[in-house]
């Protein structure tokens, strides 16, 4: 059952703005700008290595599972062809009772809140599709990330993939 969702304007705590919203067919170009401008630790830290974006990786980016995925796009600016400073993205599980997130904010946009409010935004849609648990995978050396989600109400734990990877959940039930 996919719902639409809103987009959402913010000011940042730096004084610039960004609008997150729904990631569309035709952001596949700007998509890849925005990946292809990040900085190889921030790529390690949102994919745990380096990568090169492939044509194949963008089509699947932009062109989501309407019925079991949201995927959300910071945009900047007002030109025709949108600037992505960040992103995130919470996949269903099978069972439709959890989702998986994970949450990228371009090197020049980091420390500036937008990482909390795309995680806001996906916290949010995940309970109004009716989620009951939300967690993602974060790198141990991710320290802003796992403040974060801290922040947000996240436990954060061991995920059984070693001491380098931290497993984040949240209970959708509780107020965050």
């Amino acid at each position: 059952m996919s719902m639409d969702f809103a987009p959402l304007r913010m000011t940042l705590r730096d004084g610039r703005s960004a609008t997150i919203r729904e990631i569309r067919p035709d952001d596949a170009d700007a998509f890849r700008t925005a990946l292809e401008r990040l900085s190889a630790d921030t790529l390690h830290s949102r994919f745990f290595s380096s990568i090169r974006p492939t044509p194949a990786m963008i089509e699947r980016a932009v062109r989501t599972d309407a019925e079991r995925e949201r995927a959300l796009v910071a945009v900047t600016g007002e030109a025709a062809t949108p600037t992505i400073a960040g992103g995130g993205r919470c996949i269903s599980a099978e069972d439709r009772e959890s989702g998986e997130f994970a949450v990228m904010v371009a090197d020049e946009w980091r420390g500036a809140g937008l990482a909390s409010g795309i995680m806001k935004a996906l916290i949010r849609d995940a309970r109004a599709r009716g989620l009951k648990c939300m967690k993602g995978y974060v790198l141990a050396e991710n320290r802003s990330m796992l403040d974060l989600a801290r922040r947000l109400g996240f436990a954060v734990g061991a995920s059984g993939e070693g001491p380098a990877v931290k497993l984040v959940s949240l209970d959708l039930g509780s107020t965050a």
